[in-house]
């Protein structure tokens, strides 16, 4: 069974909350340990889930891109909750991929542009504010978004146009609410498909780069994609517990901060923490070379068990507190405490992979967020 419909990264919207639950965890290996190499971890990742992950992104992206126009032609409410969904849709598809931080999506800030978050300046904010006072014949075109701020290219600002109060009256309305929103909407499908068509015409020669890496002399014995490819994996543990969780929980349950938590508005900022999860653990699990045949292969089946079982510990946890980060901090904050400290476990899991495997990550390009 192919990895990404084992994982169900693109449920119906009725079932967000509970089908982003590691559904990958029961996993057979195709392969014997001593078959794997670093050349076949990159070349099935790359395949089997980078690829096909950003084709979802584009395809969702696409809906929505539709879904806005349809809703500027006729604002009603019926309309707006399509729009809706189809922004859920593409912002989980986005979350099952946004972990890569190398490669096409870094072409013309393209992972800024998509989402910038976390916004600790409320610039996305201003800028929005700004736009939105623009006149009426401004023309959100190509040209407008070259030149725009990355905070109100993507996801963030999208949002706030799609679910703040009285949404519907301002989209309906006199200004420039929906035209706005349309370019938005336009302008993250042209990101989604054009990171998506590069992928697929550059892959094979990202794989042929990284495979020249083994022949040269005096360089690590692990490719550079494949450093890059760990870095996916084990970077984002971090700032889910740290950015997404740690920081909108505050000191204790009476000093919460609900308004930093990622996709507040869309009430679905445990959703995407699970996507996040779920792709982590594609890029764990693999189907034949995946990062546990890898310390299988090289004798430490111990550290694989652990680092499974600490996916499953998460997703136990996780799976009774919804969609919602904010809804939940009313009546779950200790289950989300406890949360956190299980990533933290599973971070500590993944970095003593990284030891014995003999992987130097270097430097973390999230730190200055």
């Amino acid at each position: 069974m192919n990895r990404s419909n084992q994982t169900g990264l693109l449920p119906t919207l009725a079932g967000v909350g509970s089908a982003f639950l590691l559904a990958g965890l029961i996993h057979t290996s195709n392969a014997t340990a001593a078959d794997v190499s670093w050349a076949d971890y990159n070349r099935e990742t790359v395949q089997d889930d980078i690829i096909p992950a950003y084709g979802r992104f584009a395809q969702t992206t696409r809906t929505l891109d539709s879904a806005t126009d349809t809703l500027c032609q006729s604002p009603d409410a019926a309309h707006l909750e399509q729009v809706r969904n189809a922004y859920r849709e593409s912002m989980l598809a986005w979350q099952g991929i946004s972990q890569v931080q190398f490669g096409p999506v870094q072409f013309l800030m393209r992972n800024y542009s998509i989402q910038y978050w976390p916004d600790r300046k409320s610039i996305g904010r201003r800028q929005l504010q700004s736009t939105l006072e623009m006149p009426a014949d401004t023309r959100f075109d190509a040209d407008f978004f070259h030149e725009a701020s990355v905070s109100i290219k993507g996801f963030p600002a999208l949002e706030s146009l799609l679910f703040s109060d009285n949404a519907l009256d301002k989209l309906a309305g006199d200004g420039i609410d929906c035209r706005l929103s349309a370019a938005i909407a336009t302008n993250l499908n042209s990101m989604a498909e054009g990171v998506y068509s590069d992928w697929q015409n550059s892959a094979e020669e990202i794989l042929s780069a990284s495979s020249n890496d083994d022949d040269d002399e005096g360089v690590s014995d692990v490719p550079a994609l494949s450093v890059d490819l760990m870095k996916s994996l084990v970077e984002p543990v971090e700032l889910i517990r740290d950015t997404k969780l740690l920081a909108v929980l505050g000191r204790n349950a009476e000093s919460t901060y609900p308004h930093r938590a990622e996709s507040w508005l869309s009430e679905q900022s445990l959703a995407n923490i699970r996507a996040n999860l779920d792709a982590a653990y594609a890029l764990y699990a693999g189907n034949s070379a995946g990062l546990k045949q890898l310390l299988e292969a090289q004798g430490h089946a111990k550290i694989a068990q652990q680092i499974e079982a600490d996916f499953k510990q998460l997703n136990a946890q996780l799976e009774p507190l919804g969609d919602s980060l904010v809804k939940a901090l009313e009546s779950h904050y200790d289950e989300l405490k406890t949360v956190a400290a299980s990533l933290r476990a599973l971070d500590d899991s993944l970095n003593n992979a990284m030891q014995v495997l003999g992987v130097q990550l270097g430097f973390n390009s999230r730190d200055g967020d």
